[in-house]
């Protein structure tokens, strides 16, 4: 397999399902779509993350279109950023490098009353959880508290903060998801909350 060929003319090649196209292609990008996801997660979720990645585009294969060059690494960036969101959405580890993690264009809406109104929801949402709950999550996301910080301030165990966050993202989660655009939401808000980790 040539590998002066383009990501469109492997990626056709892949469609086919030509398995030395995918070597190709997997030979390419895998270390770099691994040192990416090392700046966030350990070692062995990273490689975890870009194995799941690499069976997704052979398993979709036929549905990815790449017009220019460049549009399928912008699509696997894509794909560990949402492995990353995910896995903290699931986890009280605290991100690494939340400023890598920010939303792809293509993924934004179209204006900002979309956003604005996505902001709103969110925000509606969070006034909807208990209020020890509440607070907790307010003292982490919007006054840049730790952990720590938090359990020594309300007199906590780390446990008890870390399990109180962890159920205000899934309980948000859960509320979000019945929406229009909910994983969009979803992630504005683990973005937001996640920034001031």
């Amino acid at each position: 397999m040539p590998q002066q060929l383009s990501d469109a003319e492997l990626l056709h090649a892949v469609k086919e399902g030509d398995a030395a196209a995918f070597r190709v292609l997997y030979d390419k990008y895998w270390e770099r779509l691994y040192l990416k996801a090392c700046q966030r997660v350990d070692k062995d979720l990273a490689k975890d993350m870009v194995q799941e990645v690499m069976s997704t585009l052979w398993c979709r294969r036929k549905d990815i279109f790449v017009a220019e060059d460049g549009e399928l690494g912008r699509y696997l960036f894509t794909g560990i950023k949402y492995r990353i969101i995910s896995h903290y959405a699931y986890s009280t580890d605290e991100i690494r490098n939340s400023n890598l993690l920010e939303l792809p264009g293509d993924q934004l809406p179209a204006n900002s009353l979309e956003i604005k109104e996505l902001t709103e929801f969110i925000e509606a949402e969070i006034n909807l959880l208990p209020p020890r709950m509440q607070q907790i999550f307010r003292m982490s996301r919007e006054d840049d508290c730790s952990i720590a910080d938090i359990a020594h301030r309300l007199n906590l165990s780390e446990q008890t903060v870390k399990n109180q966050l962890t159920e205000a993202l899934r309980r948000l989660r859960a509320s979000i998801s019945s929406r229009d655009n909910g994983d969009l939401a979803f992630m504005m808000l683990l973005l937001a909350y996640y920034s001031s980790q």
